[in-house]
C-alpha cells in the first residue's frame, strides 16, 4: 500500500522534536527511501533528471553525468518500495536516425532531462535533451537547424518505443525545438528544458530552466498524432504563465507534470519542482488562481541500529547514535510524476553538495556514491481552486 504524508509527518514527528526543528506553515516534511537495485543494493550515481508514471510503476532517466552503466537507460521502479522491478533497459536508436544530422550525439550519451509518455499510447516515451555543447552538427544540417534562437545545437524532443512490458526502449523520432526570438531564451547549453508533460487536452508543455533574465519559463505546442511524422523545428509558444519567482536569484524549473483538477470541466495543473527551493509550484493552467507554492523538507532515512552484523554492513554500519531519519541540506529534486492522488520525487545528487548532507557514518557511502532519494506526497485539497 502507499505510504501517506500524513504517515511519513507522524513518523518525522519525533525527529523534528529531537532537533529542535519547526515547521512553516506551509511546509510538509518528508522522508524518503534510497533507490535500490534488484538485490537491494543502493542506485549508485544514476543522476536522476526524468522520472513518469506507466502501468503502476516509475519510470526513470538519468542525464549524461551519471555513472556509465546508468547512462542511457530507463530504469524502473516500485513506487512502494524504492527499489529496480528489473535490469535496466538500454536505449538503442533506429538505424534510420543514425545516419541523420542528430545521429552522433543519439549513438553517444545525450543529456536527457525530463521524462513522460504519450497519454494516448503508453508504448511511447518522449525526452528531451539539454547539453549538447560537446557535439557539432554538419555543416548542412547546421544551416537547416540554425534559427534554434537558444543554443546553435538544438534542443531535442526523442521519441522513444517501447514495448507493453517495457523490456525493450528505442529511439524511433526527433524533433528539434525552435524557442520564439522574443522569449530570449539565451544561450544557455546547461540550463535548457528540464521538464515535459501532456495534459488532458493534447498539449505538451516543456520548462526552461532559466532565460536570459535568470528566470523559469514554460513554452507549450500542440501535440497531436502527426507530431512525429515531422522532422523540422517544433516552433513552441511561450505559456505567459505567471511564476512564483521572487527575485533575480536562481529559482529554476528541474522537473514537471501533468495533475488533473478532480472536475473535468477544469483543464488541470502543472506541478513543477523548484530544485534551489525544496518547492513544488501547482501552476493552474486556466490561471484563473496564483500558483500554489508548496515548501518542503527532506529527510533521509538512516539504517536502523538493530540490524543484524551482515545486514549492518550492507548498510554502511549502522550507527546507534543516529536518528530515523536526518535532513538533508541539500536535495535538488529533478523528478516529478503524479499519479492519481500522488505525487512522487526523485532528486538529482549534485556532486559538489551532496556529501555535506554526511551527519550519520551510517549514510556515508550513500552521500558519496551519489545515490538518489525517492519521495512521496498526497496532493493537497488547498492547490485546486474550487469549481
Amino acid at each position: 500500500m502507499h505510504v501517506s504524508t500524513l504517515f511519513i509527518a507522524s513518523a518525522l514527528t519525533l525527529v523534528l522534536n529531537s532537533i529542535g526543528g519547526s515547521a512553516l506553515a506551509n511546509e510538509l516534511h518528508l522522508g524518503g527511501k534510497w533507490l535500490r537495485d534488484t538485490e537491494g543494493q543502493r542506485l549508485v550515481d544514476p543522476q536522476s533528471s526524468g522520472l513518469t508514471l506507466r502501468h503502476n510503476e516509475l519510470i526513470h532517466i538519468g542525464d549524461n553525468s551519471a555513472a556509465l552503466p546508468q547512462r542511457n537507460v530507463l530504469l524502473k521502479i516500485n513506487p512502494t518500495t524504492g527499489q529496480l522491478n528489473s535490469a535496466p533497459i538500454n536505449i538503442t536508436v533506429a538505424e534510420p536516425l543514425t545516419k541523420g544530422c542528430f545521429g552522433s550525439l543519439l549513438t553517444a550519451y545525450p543529456d536527457w532531462e525530463s521524462l513522460t509518455w504519450d497519454r494516448q499510447d503508453d508504448t511511447t516515451l518522449i525526452t528531451v535533451t539539454e547539453d549538447s555543447s560537446a557535439y557539432q552538427l554538419s555543416p548542412e544540417c547546421a544551416r537547416r537547424y540554425q534559427a534554434t534562437h537558444s543554443t546553435p545545437y538544438p534542443t531535442l524532443l526523442v521519441k522513444i518505443k517501447t514495448d507493453k512490458a517495457l523490456s525493450k526502449a528505442e529511439i524511433v523520432a526527433v524533433r528539434p525545438v525552435q524557442f520564439p526570438e522574443q522569449a530570449k531564451v539565451g544561450n544557455f547549453a546547461n540550463d535548457g528544458i528540464e521538464g515535459l508533460a501532456i495534459d488532458n487536452n493534447a498539449n505538451l508543455y516543456l520548462a526552461l530552466e532559466k532565460n536570459q533574465a535568470n528566470a523559469p519559463m514554460i513554452f507549450m505546442t500542440p501535440y497531436n498524432k502527426d507530431f512525429w511524422q515531422h522532422q523540422e523545428f517544433v516552433a513552441v509558444r511561450d505559456s505567459g504563465f505567471v511564476l512564483p519567482v521572487p527575485d533575480a536569484d536562481n529559482h529554476p524549473i528541474n522537473g514537471l507534470d501533468y495533475l488533473p483538477h478532480p472536475d473535468s470541466t477544469h483543464p488541470g495543473y502543472l506541478v513543477a519542482a523548484a530544485r534551489n527551493d525544496d518547492e513544488i509550484w501547482v501552476i493552474d493552467i486556466s490561471q484563473q488562481q496564483a500558483p500554489f507554492v508548496q515548501q518542503l523538507q527532506f529527510y533521509a532515512p538512516n539504517p536502523p541500529a538493530s540490524l543484524s552484523k551482515a545486514q549492518s554492513a550492507t548498510h554502511n554500519a549502522a550507527d546507534n547514535s543516529c536518528p530515523a531519519y536526518e535532513k538533508l541540506g541539500n536535495t535538488s529534486i529533478e523528478g516529478v510524476a503524479v499519479a492519481g492522488d500522488q505525487v512522487y520525487l526523485v532528486n538529482d545528487p549534485w556532486k559538489s553538495k551532496y556529501p555535506d548532507n554526511i551527519q550519520c557514518q551510517a549514510n556515508s557511502q550513500n552521500y558519496k556514491q551519489f545515490s538518489p532519494l525517492l519521495f512521496q506526497l498526497n496532493t493537497d485539497p488547498r492547490w485546486f481552486i474550487q469549481p
